[in-house]
């Protein structure tokens, strides 16, 4: 080929390695954007479930407290049918006998259930705090990794706060940081597909719309033979 053509088809190379370095650092955006809006979704499903916890951990204490006196009132009540049937062993007080220990197991059964409950609220709760500390970790260690990127801004790299809320806030204003410079990276990126196009058009001596450089450089190498 002429001399001419061999520059060409140098320059449609380094557009080509422009568009795919352009796709690769989307690609790495398009990530990061996913892991913040991940810590954001999570850090606001343990804020919702913090904030409920208390009312039904409540609810909770309070079941059990009934349920605690109930087994004291079925205890009695049992204690007194045992009494009697042991004056009068008769089938009325056997049975009665019978009937009170059955309600007094079934209230244990209850007491156990609240006692149960509320020993997995607290567990949640705990769990809960070690997720939240955890989410607060994961924060920091990506926005140290945002900080490393230039062209993001103050925004997606500031480290966030200590609280669920303030996770959240940092995940809202990170995402929008992140769609920014991918916006802008992709107008780059379409600069480059229409100036590979435009140019591999006048090589080929056709219309060309919206193919890859790397399209375009395998097409004109082969007109070129």
């Amino acid at each position: 080929m002429p001399a001419a053509d061999d520059r060409t088809i140098a320059f449609l190379r380094e557009l080509e390695r422009a568009d795919g370095e352009t796709s690769r650092v989307l690609d790495e955006l398009d990530e990061l954007a996913r892991r913040v809006e991940e810590i954001g979704a999570e850090a606001a499903e343990v804020r919702d479930r913090l904030s409920a916890l208390p009312a039904e951990r409540e609810a909770a204490a309070g079941a059990l407290a009934e349920a605690a006196r109930e087994v004291e009132e079925r205890r009695a009540s049992h204690a007194e049918a045992e009494a009697a049937k042991a004056r009068t062993d008769d089938p009325a007080a056997r049975r009665a006998e019978v009937r009170a220990r059955d309600l007094l197991h079934s209230a244990r059964r209850r007491a156990l259930h609240a006692q149960a409950e509320l020993e997995r609220l607290d567990a949640e709760a705990d769990r809960r705090g070690e997720e939240a500390a955890d989410l607060a970790r994961r924060a920091r260690a990506l926005a140290a990794e945002l900080g490393e990127r230039p062209g993001l801004g103050e925004t997606a790299s500031d480290p966030p706060g200590d609280t669920l809320d303030d996770l959240i806030a940092w995940a809202t204003e990170t995402r929008a940081a992140l769609l920014v410079a991918r916006s802008s990276l992709a107008a780059r990126r379409d600069a480059v597909i229409r100036q590979a196009n435009e140019l591999g058009g006048l090589v080929l001596g056709e219309p060309l719309v919206a193919q890859t450089p790397a399209a375009i450089v395998r097409r004109v190498e082969s007109r070129a033979g």
